[in-house]
C-alpha cells in the first residue's frame, strides 16, 4: 500500500462560533426581529449568499457551517466556488419537482419537502457521477438535497439540486476537498473515501489499517444460513476471489502482499448479519495506509504496483 494521496486536502473548520451566533441571533429575531444580520426565517437558506440557488451540475459549494446542511436550511446558503478551492459539496444532478408538490403556490415546509422528495436524488446517479464500479463501496459521501428558496419558489422554480456532500461532519468540524468529485472513484484520490479497518474499527483507507473492504456483499438465504459454517466459508471465499480479482485488476495469487480475510454472516461485529464480506488484508498483518484498488489506467493506489 502507498503513501497518502497528495491532491486532496482536508479542512477542519470550527463551527462552534457559527452555531453560537446562529442561536443568539435566532433568540433575538424571535424576541425583537432586530439586532442580527439574519434574513427573515421564512427565507430558508441562511448564510452569506443571496436567495438565488445555483442549478448547475458540477458546481461546487462551500458549506462550512453545520447549519447549512440541516433540512431546515435546505436552500443555497452561499454562492458556488471554484472546484479547485476548498469546498464541502458538489452538484451531481438537477431533477424536476413534479406532481402535487409542484402545484403548491407557496413553498411547503422544508422538512416536509425533504420527506416528499425522498428518492429524487438517487445514490445510483451519484455513483455514476463519482465513476463508481461494481466493486466500489464508499464512506463519507452522502446525498444532500437542495430545494428552491422561498423567493425562487414564488417565482416558479420547481427543481431539486442533488449534491454529494463530503464527510465526516460533526459539531466540531467539517471536511472539505479541493478538486471535483466527477470520476473520483476511478482515481487514486478516492483513497480517503474507501472503507478500511484497523482491527474491527472502520476507517478511511488513507488512515492506518490492516484490511480493505471489497463490494458487493455476499448475500445468503435463510436456507443457506442453516447449512452451517463450512458451507458459508466456501461460498464467501469463492465469491471473494472473483471480487478481489476485479478490485485488484489481477488474481489475488499475484499479490503475495495481500490475503483474503473473509467475514461470514453473524461473525463479529455483525452477529445478526445475513451477508458475508470480502476483506483484503495485509499478508504480514502490519498496518499501512493507502488503497489496493485498481484505478484508471491500471495503476493501484497501493504499493503493489500496476495491475
Amino acid at each position: 500500500m502507498a503513501a497518502r494521496t497528495k491532491t486532496i486536502s482536508v479542512k477542519t473548520a470550527s463551527v462552534k462560533a457559527g452555531r453560537t451566533k446562529f442561536a443568539l441571533c435566532l433568540a433575538v429575531v424571535l424576541a425583537s426581529s432586530t439586532g442580527c444580520s439574519l434574513p427573515p426565517l421564512e427565507h430558508v437558506g441562511m448564510g452569506v449568499g443571496s436567495y438565488t440557488t445555483t442549478w448547475t451540475v458540477g458546481s461546487c459549494h462551500r458549506l462550512d457551517q453545520l447549519v447549512e446542511t440541516d433540512p431546515m436550511f435546505a436552500s443555497d446558503t452561499s454562492p458556488a466556488v471554484p472546484c479547485t478551492s476548498a469546498h464541502e459539496s458538489e452538484t451531481y444532478a438537477v431533477e424536476p419537482i413534479t406532481g402535487a408538490v409542484a402545484r403548491s403556490a407557496q413553498r411547503p415546509s422544508p422538512l416536509w419537502l425533504e420527506s416528499a422528495l425522498g428518492g429524487a436524488c438517487s445514490w445510483q446517479a451519484m455513483g455514476e457521477f463519482l465513476g463508481q464500479q461494481p466493486s466500489d463501496i464508499v464512506r463519507n459521501l452522502v446525498v444532500l438535497q437542495i430545494v428552491p428558496s422561498v423567493p425562487e419558489w414564488r417565482a416558479g422554480v420547481r427543481t431539486v439540486r442533488c449534491d454529494a456532500l463530503i464527510g465526516p461532519r460533526t459539531t466540531q468540524s467539517v471536511a472539505s476537498i479541493s478538486h471535483s468529485l466527477r470520476g473520483l472513484l476511478r482515481t487514486p484520490d478516492a483513497t480517503r473515501f474507501r472503507v478500511c479497518r484497523l482491527g474491527y474499527v472502520e476507517v478511511g483507507c488513507d488512515e492506518l489499517h490492516t484490511s480493505e473492504l471489497v463490494y458487493p456483499y455476499v448475500k445468503f438465504t435463510a436456507a443457506e444460513l442453516a447449512r452451517g459454517h463450512a458451507y458459508q466459508l466456501a461460498k464467501v471465499i469463492g465469491a471473494c476471489r472473483v471480487e478481489a480479482a476485479a478490485y485488484l485488476g489481477v488474481p489475488l495469487a499475484r499479490r503475495p502482499d495481500l490475503r483474503l480475510d473473509p467475514e461470514l454472516p453473524r461473525d463479529y461485529p455483525h452477529p445478526d448479519g445475513r451477508a458475508g464480506f470480502c476483506w483484503l488484508a495485509t499478508a504480514n498483518g502490519l498496518a499501512d495506509t493507502g488503497s489496493v484498488r485498481r484505478t484508471g489506467t491500471g495503476t493501484t493506489t497501493g504499493t503493489g504496483g500496476t495491475a
